[in-house]
């Protein structure tokens, strides 16, 4: 999924920090549970829980992963919505756990896990109230030399509030299958092979191709030239970002959005993306959230403080442990540019 592009970066920027042989005191520290999540309005739960390791002479230090861990999700008085759900998946960096209770906008939730031998944490997530976004156009073109994508954008503020702005995008990897219908019931071909070759003639047998997102997200690097964006006091507007962010204080956002072009298509010529979906995001986020965001990008591009004493600047709002909840109201252009 797609929270995992931040949690592999969080791996090396909360723990590891650089990757010199440094003498270490012995290790005494207890293990701390780690929790990532991002609640989105009109979508179902999904957390993701690790454990932490002690930083010591020869230890790995990655997140254990965890499978027992009860997540409970709350409302903001403490009160249990749902009891979350172990799910297996692709992912050998966290446990992920989900749940059906679709996240209301303009809410508040809390969200309680607790991992065997670990400290219980406890995290506060406010859901964005649904906000206006209109796409003007886009084009193809060059910034700095660069192929890029512009989406040029309106992004309309909520009357006494102040909104915290996130774009992104991503490509979502795809895989193409064939599933036939044989006496009312359903099959895939990769799972019934031989059962397919048999019916695959006959004409009660109804056969469609089918294209199945996966779980498995490439980010794409995206790039600003508005003196606006909180991107401009990070790096300046000739660097490119995991996020463009910004602050909207009451007024109407009229601003470029840049991806990089190269990874719009699985092209042989420009062989870095796999075969799938361009997902572009326009985000209004938790404040909490936003913290973390803005920091993560100051962390991920100045070497000095990539470091064990410096990581820990990066923003949590997970009471007992490490982590950060984030509450978001999205809204996603899909474009698609491979042949599914």
């Amino acid at each position: 999924m797609r929270h995992l592009l931040i949690i592999g970066s969080l791996l090396c920027l909360w723990i590891a920090g650089c990757k010199q042989d440094l003498p270490l005191p012995k290790g005494g520290g207890a293990p701390r549970a780690v929790v990532y999540s991002e609640l989105v309005a009109g979508k179902t739960p999904e957390v993701r829980v690790g454990k932490s390791i002690p930083v010591a002479p020869g230890i790995d230090n990655n997140f254990r992963f965890v499978t027992n861990a009860k997540v409970e999700l709350q409302d903001k008085n403490g009160s249990p919505i749902e009891t979350l759900l172990y799910q297996p998946d692709s992912s050998s960096v966290m446990g992920l756990y989900v749940g059906k209770t679709v996240i209301d906008a303009n809410r508040n939730y809390k969200l309680q896990v607790t991992v065997p031998d670990t400290k219980q944490v406890n995290a506060m997530a406010t859901v964005p109230p649904p906000f206006k976004v209109e796409l003007l156009d886009t084009v193809r073109t060059l910034l700095n030399g660069r192929p890029v994508l512009k989406f040029h954008l309106n992004v309309y503020p909520l009357p006494g509030i102040r909104q915290y702005v996130v774009m992104e995008a991503l490509k979502q990897s795809v895989t193409t299958d064939t599933s036939f219908t044989y006496r009312g019931v359903r099959y895939r071909k990769s799972q019934n092979r031989e059962l397919f070759e048999q019916v695959k003639n006959r004409p009660d047998a109804r056969i469609k191709k089918d294209s199945i997102f996966e779980n498995d997200y490439l980010r794409i690097p995206c790039y600003t030239q508005d003196e606006n964006a909180d991107n401009n006091q990070i790096g300046g507007l000739n660097e490119n970002y995991n996020s463009i962010l910004f602050t909207q204080n009451g007024k109407p956002l009229t601003t470029d959005f840049y991806i990089n072009a190269t990874a719009l298509s699985s092209n042989p010529a420009e062989a870095i993306a796999p075969v799938g979906r361009v997902l572009v995001y326009v985000k209004s986020v938790s404040k909490d959230y936003y913290d973390f965001l803005l920091t993560y990008e100051k962390v991920k591009r100045n070497p000095g403080l990539n470091s064990l004493i410096q990581a820990i600047q990066l923003r949590s709002n997970t009471a007992g442990g490490l982590g950060v909840v984030g509450g978001s109201f999205q809204k996603i252009y899909y474009l698609y540019y491979d042949e599914l």
